[in-house]
């Protein structure tokens, strides 16, 4: 939005307001009387929800995934409308016929066959379950093989108005002197991409070059989507089997999986713990000094595993 001249000074303008908000807010609360009784807000979320227990906590790596495994979790709205330009409902339009539709997806398949066929990508990952339990809004991370010693912490904002949620309500607590898990992963489908799209770029086949990064993007969340459920069905709760590629995009299956930087967990700084924890390096992922990752196309998420576990913005 900075970059962007028709949305700078609109951001800029939220963000004064913003400002004089949390300003007025402050000059209230240091004129008003310091209670005596200070109260900390709790969610609703079961405390006493099964914990899962995972079949191990080693690291798993995962390299030159097929892309024919991926296919199925590719999602066409977001390859297709997203980044490819087409309006509407993606599905509907394919059922409709749509020439356009249907001219532009009968392209990118033939592409992604091109891509496979002379391995123009390097599909890779990693992940690993670790021992866990909160802390009010703290997360503590064990060692896999030494659970009383913490590893890392994460401390995750609550809402402050109803319904209270906070990342750490879906663990287990210290206190209940019961062992719970959380896992990590990271995922690449970008290693290369940027110097293969800029080479086409530079050749003039625009097109191409802004496929293949998009085709890129799209595939490392469909890696994403498929590993969650291949950690979900090692965790000991599969999907129902009636479940449907529409459900998954939906995140309608137990638990979630959340990426720093976005709603419920917005510090992006702790990719730095995550990092640490599961070394994405192994499979080609870097951290930048603003704590993105590079590749592009690369996606990294905490997991959780409670029944009651859902997405939501901490306000």
């Amino acid at each position: 939005q900075l970059m962007n001249p028709s949305q700078r000074e609109e951001l800029i303008r939220k963000l004064k307001q913003r400002q004089e908000k949390v300003n007025r807010s402050s000059s209230k609360a240091s004129k008003s009387p310091v209670s005596s009784v200070s109260t900390v807000p709790q969610s609703a979320i079961d405390r006493q929800a099964p914990v899962f227990e995972p079949p191990d906590c080693r690291r798993h790596v995962l390299r030159n995934v097929p892309i024919s495994h991926l296919r199925p979790y590719l999602n066409e709205q977001m390859l297709l409308g997203r980044h490819l330009g087409i309006k509407g409902n993606i599905e509907r339009l394919l059922a409709d016929g749509d020439p356009k539709t249907w001219s532009l997806k009968e392209r990118v398949d033939q592409f992604i066959h091109e891509i496979e066929r002379d391995q123009l990508l390097t599909i890779q990952g990693v992940y690993q379950f670790f021992p866990a339990q909160s802390d009010g809004n703290d997360i503590y991370i064990y060692h896999p093989e030494h659970p009383s010693q913490i590893i890392e912490r994460f401390t995750f904002p609550r809402q402050s108005q109803e319904p209270y949620l906070c990342l750490a309500d879906f663990l287990r607590s210290v206190e209940s002197s019961i062992m719970d898990y959380v896992a990590f992963f990271a995922v690449t489908a970008g290693v290369g991409v940027r110097s293969m799209a800029d080479k086409w770029k530079e050749q003039g086949d625009y097109l191409r070059s802004h496929m293949f990064q998009a085709i890129a993007l799209e595939l490392a969340e469909a890696f994403a989507e498929r590993l969650h459920q291949q950690i979900r069905d090692r965790w000991g709760f599969p999907d129902p089997l009636e479940m449907t590629m529409k459900e998954r995009f939906a995140a309608k299956y137990q638990g979630i999986r959340v990426s720093f930087g976005y709603p419920a967990c917005p510090n992006l700084e702790d990719q730095k713990k995550l990092f640490r924890l599961i070394e994405p390096e192994r499979v080609g992922i870097q951290l930048t000094e603003g704590w993105m990752m590079e590749p592009e196309a690369s996606v990294s998420a905490m997991v959780f595993a409670h029944p009651q576990a859902r997405y939501f913005h901490a306000n």
